[in-house]
């Protein structure tokens, strides 16, 4: 890429890169750092016509995550909370993530929930794309106190699951 001075970068992180959450505490920082590596290599890449899209899929229907389901291999507050973003089909994170990469968007989000929490997550990260930049900043207030009102949300989860009974 660096000779032929042109090309895409794709890293997967997942929306657990945006929002950390119970059970999850490997997984999303490791998620998390994404971001950053993301960041810091588009902007020594640019000089070169290389460009990064970081996408944040929701659960994605693969046999792992049916597994992981199905067996109740995750916790049941992590259960709860996930079913707020959905569950997409592989064709359909593949379909969002080539659409992304070949619009130049940096940031691949997937439905409402993983809008939000672009939006609410993009500080001042890379802006390859004026659209994207524009609807952030019309919507980061309500994309805010949507994103304050799931993350209590879930922390109610997390607290009815661990109070005493008697």
């Amino acid at each position: 890429m660096l000779k032929q001075r042109y090309g895409r970068i794709v890293f997967v992180s997942s929306l657990a890169g945006q929002v950390g959450l119970f059970g999850y505490t490997s997984y999303c920082s490791t998620k998390f750092a994404l971001k950053g590596l993301a960041e810091a290599l588009q902007m020594e890449l640019v000089n070169y016509n290389i460009y990064i899209t970081i996408a944040y899929p929701a659960d994605t229907d693969t046999p792992g995550t049916m597994e992981e389901l199905n067996n109740k291999l995750r916790p049941a507050e992590t259960q709860a909370i996930e079913q707020t973003a959905g569950l997409y089909t592989s064709d359909e994170v593949a379909e969002k993530i080539i659409k992304s990469t070949t619009n130049g968007s940096f940031s691949c989000s997937f439905g409402v929930m993983g809008y939000i929490s672009t939006c609410v997550t993009s500080g001042v990260g890379p802006i390859t794309r004026i659209f994207d930049a524009l609807l952030q900043t019309l919507f980061i207030g309500i994309a805010k106190l949507i994103g304050m009102i799931l993350l209590k949300y879930f922390y109610t989860v997390v607290r009815k699951s661990h109070r005493p009974t008697n």
